[in-house]
């Protein structure tokens, strides 16, 4: 995805009252309360449904397309689960294996042959739609997989080259829960962490990304609690977060970012995050461009989502 100019402020000024107040309630839940207990040969299930918008041009194939030559658009909706041991110095289980479902096709009505026929040929077994790795082993959480490509990451960043995402810079390490090699040196004052996650986002050291991070850091809920809750009051500390909507426990933080004049997907990033302010946990993650064009698709549909659900159960899949 190519997203043309740089981010700039909307309008630059502090998270509102209401946000601050949200994520400090949440810090303190989160220290307050006590974790799952996961026992002797049981793991944590994180399961995260994630749907994702692919473009489709006759020419060029699925997810190479720009939003204005596309001729086609298909929503897909897919489940993840990721099984943490007890012990997480033993071996993690990651299930990709699930097959994927269409919700909604737009444009050309080829579209929906064209994903269809790329689905058959990237799947193992063909016609299922499942992800070729299906099940692995990440060896103490670790990922061997190349960019650790099942790995949901935060959006590109405006003006960068590349297609997907650059992960934080110490992503190097190859870790599914990417910044535990860090836990310790991480500070746990909040406006020292918010340093320390500046200096080490590879891609951008913008607060919308920094929210993105954040959000995507503390969605598997495996970060100690002190630095869980550091990290909320750190989004406490970027500009523009606000509160967009409550709905019982759940309230939604939202935070826009300025692109640059001439992309494609108009001149606004909207992130937002959805934080059960019962357990101070995020479940769910979101990613728009309300300004894009909208003649292939309806407006108000995110490019990208993330929704998290954890529990403990007493088995993993076998690889």
């Amino acid at each position: 995805m190519i997203i043309a100019g740089l981010a700039a402020p909307v309008v630059v000024q502090p998270a509102s009252a209401a946000a601050v107040e949200v994520l400090n309630d949440a810090a303190e839940v989160v220290i307050e309360g006590a974790d799952l207990v996961v026992g002797p040969g049981q793991y944590l299930r994180v399961r995260e449904t994630y749907e994702r918008v692919s473009l489709w041009d006759a020419d060029a194939g699925f997810n190479t397309a720009t939003l204005p030559a596309s001729e086609g658009a298909v929503q897909v909706r897919g489940v993840r689960d990721l099984y943490v041991p007890s012990d997480r110095t033993e071996d993690w289980i990651l299930d990709d294996r699930a097959t994927n479902e269409v919700l909604e096709v737009w444009g050309d009505p080829r579209t929906q042959a064209a994903y269809d026929q790329m689905a058959e040929m990237s799947a193992v077994p063909p016609g299922t739609d499942a992800d070729p790795a299906g099940i692995r082993v990440l060896p103490q959480g670790a990922d061997g997989s190349p960019a650790h490509e099942s790995t949901p990451q935060p959006t590109p960043s405006p003006g960068t080259v590349n297609s997907e995402a650059s992960a934080p810079s110490v992503d190097d390490i190859g870790y599914y829960d990417q910044l535990r090699p860090f836990y310790d040196e991480m500070p746990r004052d909040p406006q020292q962490l918010l340093t320390w996650y500046r200096e080490n986002l590879g891609t951008s050291s913008d607060d919308w990304y920094v929210f993105q991070s954040i959000g995507q850091g503390l969605r598997i809920n495996l970060m100690p609690k002190d630095l869980r809750a550091a990290s909320l009051r750190v989004l406490g500390l970027l500009s523009n977060v606000e509160v967009a909507a409550t709905n019982g426990t759940i309230t939604t933080l939202t935070l826009p970012a300025k692109l640059g004049i001439g992309g494609q997907f108009g001149d606004l990033l909207v992130s937002e995050l959805d934080i059960d302010t019962s357990t101070g946990q995020i479940v769910g993650i979101r990613e728009t461009y309300p300004h894009r064009s909208t003649s292939l698709m309806p407006e108000g549909v995110p490019w990208v989502s993330w929704q998290i659900e954890i529990t403990v159960v007493d088995e993993a899949p076998t690889p």
